[in-house]
């Protein structure tokens, strides 16, 4: 009896170590390689508003904390305060639960979570309380891992949101993504530009154009490797 139970524990230990070696994780989810254990992205929009983000990586290529700098004061109108906070908990990659804090107040203002449903799918939850924000996303991959389609439903900012994106690579490099509103019947193209890649071959600069060449997002990002 204490042979069958140790080798059905040695069975269950084998099948979840299995699964969380097989967990895509945060890294290829954006197509980075390598080891970065900080990003700092910056996104400049068409009308100059800027949205800045800083996200720290453990050594499996996993989310820590996400700092998002979103915050403007009027006596420093040049300058952006982080706006909030989202940890994440490393325990059991299958489901990862995430929390976003206000930093000046420490409140909780939204909480998810990731869950892998397939090798090849992906599901996150959000809601969050201050905006009446509550999405589903469902992330699709094909067989070297890459990011091919998402479908996002649910309440963004108390409106309704139904949409897919559909994403194109040439040499294992984002080329275009293809995005539909379900709701309003819309579809369009964006295009990677003058896209510069670092040694190991993550975007440190590129240009987002829609189908017409005009300009939507410029991107910078800067690395830091383990």
């Amino acid at each position: 009896m204490k042979i069958q139970l140790s080798y059905l524990f040695i069975l269950l230990y084998t099948l979840v170590s299995c699964q969380e070696k097989s967990i895509i994780n945060d890294l290829k989810f954006s197509n980075y390689s390598g080891h970065p254990k900080k990003i700092t992205e910056i996104i400049t929009f068409s009308n100059q508003n800027i949205d800045k983000s800083i996200s720290y990586f453990d050594k499996d290529g996993f989310l820590t904390k996400i700092e998002s700098f979103n915050l403007a004061k009027s006596e420093f109108p040049d300058k952006r305060f982080i706006s909030d906070i989202t940890q994440y908990k490393s325990q059991g990659k299958a489901k990862r639960y995430f929390e976003t804090i206000n930093p000046e107040n420490k409140k909780i203002e939204g909480k998810g979570y990731f869950e892998k449903i397939s090798d090849s799918l992906y599901k996150r939850v959000s809601n969050f309380n201050v905006d009446s924000t509550s999405l589903n996303k469902l992330f699709y991959f094909d067989k070297n891992n890459r990011l091919i389609k998402t479908e996002e439903a649910g309440n963004f900012n108390g409106r309704p949101i139904n949409n897919t994106i559909s994403y194109t690579y040439i040499n294992s490099v984002k080329n275009e993504m293809l995005f539909e509103d379900l709701i309003n019947h819309k579809k369009f193209k964006i295009i990677y530009k003058n896209v510069k890649l670092d040694p190991y071959a993550n975007s440190v600069y590129e240009e987002l154009v829609d189908d017409h060449g005009t300009l939507q997002q410029k991107i910078e990002r800067k690395f830091e490797y383990y």
